[in-house]
């Protein structure tokens, strides 16, 4: 089923998509921000899997490996200490998804980059589109199915910080946030192509502490928070993150006039939370008017929005979980996945609005993620068998049935002793 063509997975969760965005329209005259968040994955496969295409990872070199197991410590076991990584192929996938008012969640679909090894029926051998090109086609497509009300606001990481997208942004009036390269350097207004040396980072390095203003987020309380999918725990006070910031409007090099937020974090997470360290990073805001607040908040919200998402459709919906040799069966089978994870959200959304359901399960789907609403769904399910079963014990019909089998039984087995006879 995977295998074949005319199953257009692509089509039917385009089409899901659409009516979920229109069904969670905002009202007439209310004006809200929905999130796009970007970012791209690779699915792996093991070594032994020939998929086409598949972009093979090389092992680090023998002598590394060599100098690597002579420095680690010695109270490591035997077994762990065998370990020499492994070999895998891999694909690369561009997932966005749609975070509406509501705090509903929306996959807008599926890109794939073609390695340069693949030729793809119908497209040009020379033509490869680059992740950049779908990160366009992907905001356009969105842009063509957000209900009137809505300002779209876009969020990815430094590596979707180009020309093409900043431009994209300025044309179609929807706000981008990105982090800046560590190379980016300011422009001037004559001429805002080209470089004038002056880098971003080395110049923020330089502000004075004096110009930095303070912004404390609290778990559960920021503007965002209906964006975000806070377990129902008590927050901390180990729940805060405290930033100081500094905003300005500059011209960047191929960028355009945007405004800059550099900013300083505290805690640092390595891999554990230290609140003694503070991490420095600056945002690029295609909207100069936004104040750093917005810009840091809106940033922080493509954590959850994305990563964590990509972490739960892989470890929950099997997202690489699929084996074959077809890139195209993979593709429709990533397609399958996310028209799961479009269900369970849209589920979600019916339980909170239901008035007939139970304050106990309003509360529990209000909090849920994807593992949640799986147990939920199932929790739904079982009820629903049993309720059957229990309205087929009170039908005429079926205990009409029951007699019927119960008295053909015994003829069935005076029937089978002469079977075995014969």
């Amino acid at each position: 089923m995977l295998r074949d063509r005319r199953f257009r997975t692509r089509d039917l969760l385009h089409l899901a998509s659409k009516r979920a965005v229109n069904h969670l329209a905002p009202k007439d005259g209310e004006v809200v921000r929905w999130q796009l968040a970007l970012d791209g994955t690779a699915v792996q496969h093991g070594a032994h899997t020939l998929i086409k295409g598949a972009i093979q990872s090389e092992r680090k070199p023998k002598a590394e490996r060599k100098s690597r197991k002579e420095n680690a410590p010695k109270n490591r076991t035997e077994s762990s200490s065998k370990k020499k990584g492994r070999k895998t192929k891999y694909h690369t996938f561009l997932l966005g998804v749609l975070t509406t008012h509501a705090g509903v969640r929306i996959p807008v679909g599926r890109y794939t980059c073609d390695p340069t090894n693949f030729n793809r029926g119908g497209r040009p051998r020379k033509i490869r589109a680059t992740q950049m090109d779908h990160a366009k086609l992907m905001i356009e497509r969105v842009l063509s199915i957000l209900p009137k009300g809505v300002e779209l606001v876009v969020v990815a990481d430094s590596y979707f910080e180009c020309e093409k997208l900043y431009n994209l942004a300025e044309q179609r009036e929807f706000t981008l946030i990105t982090p800046t390269d560590s190379n980016r350097c300011f422009a001037d207004e004559a001429s805002p192509n080209r470089s004038n040396g002056l880098c971003i980072r080395d110049h923020g390095l330089q502000l004075s502490e004096d110009s930095f203003s303070r912004l404390d987020l609290h778990r559960g309380s920021e503007k965002t928070a209906c964006y975000r999918r806070h377990s129902a725990r008590k927050a901390g006070p180990k729940d805060r993150r405290t930033y100081r910031l500094y905003h300005e409007r500059r011209t960047v090099a191929k960028l355009g006039t945007v405004g800059i937020v550099y900013s300083w974090k505290t805690p640092v997470y390595e891999p554990r939370r230290n609140f003694g360290k503070k991490s420095f990073k600056i945002l690029l805001c295609s909207n100069p008017a936004w104040t750093a607040e917005d810009v840091v908040e809106w940033y922080e919200c493509r954590w959850t929005a994305i990563e964590i998402l990509i972490r739960e459709l892989k470890g929950q919906l099997g997202l690489d979980h699929y084996t074959g040799q077809s890139l195209e069966a993979l593709e429709r089978h990533i397609d399958l996945v996310l028209l799961s994870f479009l269900y369970l959200e849209v589920r979600r959304h019916e339980i909170l609005h239901d008035e007939a359901t139970a304050p106990a399960i309003q509360a529990r789907a209000k909090v849920s993620r994807t593992q949640g609403m799986q147990d939920l769904v199932r929790w739904e399910a079982g009820h629903q068998v049993l309720a059957a079963i229990r309205k087929s014990y009170r039908s005429e019909r079926t205990r009409r049935r029951l007699k019927r089998f119960f008295s053909e039984v015994p003829s069935l087995l005076d029937v089978l002793p002469r079977r075995r006879e014969a």
